[in-house]
C-alpha cells in the first residue's frame, strides 16, 4: 500500500466494509470445516426482494449486524452426521472471527450459530478437521 507523506489510510479517508462481505467470508471460511454440509438456505421476503433489485445470490444462512467498531455474525448450518457438535461449531466460531478479523480489522463481538439440519455424509480429507479436545483424566 503506498502512504504519502507519511499518512495512515485512516487520515487518507474512512475505508469501509459491507454486510456482503462479512457474509462471504463467512460463508467461505465455513465451507472449508470438516462436519459442515452448508449453510441453510432462508427464502423469505428479504430474499426475495434481493433477487428483484438485482442482488443476486448473496451467501444465505448468514446475517451481519454491525455495531460502531464490532460486527455480530448470526449463522444458520447444516452440519454432517458423525461429527461433534460442539467441535465443528467452535471450529466454525473461531474461524470466522480469526478470518473476518484479520481480513478486515473489524472486531467480531460473536458468532451465534443456529444447527438447522444433520444430514448423512462422507468425511473429506480436502477440508480442516475440527480440533480434537483434550480431556482431563
Amino acid at each position: 500500500m503506498m502512504v504519502e507523506n507519511g499518512a495512515t489510510p485512516r487520515e487518507l479517508g474512512d475505508i469501509g466494509v459491507s454486510n456482503e462481505v462479512f457474509e462471504a467470508i463467512a460463508a467461505t471460511c465455513t465451507q472449508k470445516i470438516a462436519g459442515v454440509a452448508g449453510l441453510e438456505a432462508a427464502d423469505g421476503l428479504v430474499d426475495s426482494l434481493s433477487k428483484v433489485w438485482g442482488r443476486g445470490d448473496a451467501p444465505r444462512g448468514v446475517k451481519v449486524t454491525t455495531g460502531e467498531d464490532d460486527v455480530t455474525l448470526d449463522m444458520t448450518v447444516i452440519l454432517e452426521e458423525g461429527y461433534s457438535i460442539p467441535q465443528v461449531t467452535g471450529a466454525i466460531q473461531r474461524e470466522v472471527k480469526s478470518i473476518i478479523e484479520e481480513m478486515t480489522g473489524h472486531t467480531v463481538k460473536s458468532v451465534n450459530i443456529l444447527i438447522a439440519d444433520v444430514q448423512p455424509g462422507e468425511p473429506d480429507a480436502e477440508l480442516v478437521p475440527p480440533p480434537l479436545e483434550e480431556e482431563e483424566e
